[in-house]
């Protein structure tokens, strides 16, 4: 079946192609194969891929996936099984029932609103994506703020306003895959293998989308654990534009996912019903807590006259928590 509807998807494309603008094609025309209800998803897919093929030019344009869609109330999800409806004469066949195997913090979005289902082979498995609507919480009444500093060595790093402090990511990992990936990425270009570079260059963005997915999802948590109402993070706009020493640190600058990790932890907060401000980041990584003078720290580690010690990065977060707010920069 999910052949039959890719290869439905790239016929309707031909015919779209052929006639250079998209025309009428009939359900009853399609595969039988494909549920009734999923003809309509072939053909706004065909059509979506048509307007690429406009917009670049390229008629080899194609769908790859072997892929079927599915819209509600043609599937539902009743005690961990995925009931759909299958093609068969006429486009109406029988329900299908497939197991669900899915981790703890997926199964509370199976009971919420669901949208469009999308099912794909994936390695020996088949995979589902599920688009579903999230309901918001309502405002937090809290005022209670925690500063979060961010950075390469230490991602990120978390300091409440009652003195809960929390370390998020491993710097030292990331730095290791992104050498295994330069050293790898050296010796493939060596031999001109530019099919696995560009799947190298793949897997690394894949990891770091995922990395900021979990680091975004860990701080929010620990913001709801806490009685957080309100999340501080830095304005640092144009810092992948500042001037470096040394090439290893604009490499590592050039890919820190500043930007998409921020966008993560906003848009799960405003999830959670928190409030994300940005704050002006003027020394916040020299000035002391407790006296306010401004010290230069020595490696990952922040010390003052008047007494005051600590990493670099805790200095960092303690000072965004009372920093004054900077209106966000985009763009």
């Amino acid at each position: 079946m999910a052949k039959a509807y890719q290869n439905e998807v790239n016929n309707l494309l031909q015919l779209y192609i052929k006639n250079k603008h998209p025309v009428y094609v009939s359900y009853g025309d399609f595969c039988t194969f494909i549920p009734f209800w999923s003809r309509a998803m072939v053909v706004q897919d065909a059509k979506q891929i048509f307007k690429h093929v406009q917009k670049f030019n390229n008629l080899k344009l194609r769908l790859k996936t072997s892929q079927c869609c599915w819209h509600q109330p043609n599937f539902k999800i009743v005690d961990n099984e995925l009931e759909i409806q299958v093609g068969g004469r006429f486009g109406i066949g029988d329900t299908l029932k497939l197991p669900i195997m899915a981790e703890p913090y997926q199964q509370r979005f199976l009971s919420m609103e669901l949208g469009k289902l999308t099912i794909h082979p994936y390695k020996q498995w088949w995979a589902a994506e599920l688009n579903v609507k999230v309901p918001e919480k309502p405002q937090s009444i809290s005022t209670k703020r925690m500063g979060i500093d961010l950075g390469i060595k230490v991602p990120a790093v978390a300091f409440t306003e009652d003195g809960k402090i929390h370390f998020f990511g491993n710097g030292r990992e990331s730095r290791f895959r992104r050498n295994a990936f330069y050293a790898k990425l050296t010796e493939l270009q060596k031999k001109e293998d530019y099919s696995k570079i560009k799947e190298l260059n793949h897997g690394l963005y894949r990891w770091m989308i995922t990395q900021c997915h979990l680091i975004s999802s860990q701080i929010v948590q620990f913001a709801v654990d806490q009685n957080v109402g309100v999340l501080c993070v830095e304005q640092l706009h144009g810092i992948g534009k500042r001037e470096m020493k040394q090439s290893r640190d604009k490499r590592e600058l050039n890919q820190w996912s500043y930007y998409r990790l921020i966008d993560n932890v906003r848009y799960k907060a405003q999830r959670e019903g928190l409030r994300l401000v940005f704050v002006d980041p003027r020394y916040t990584s020299k000035r002391c807590p407790r006296c306010g003078r401004l010290n230069t720290p020595d490696k990952r580690f922040y010390r003052c006259v008047c007494g005051f010690h600590c990493h670099r990065d805790i200095v960092g977060a303690m000072n965004i928590v009372h920093a004054p707010e900077s209106s966000p920069v985009t763009g």
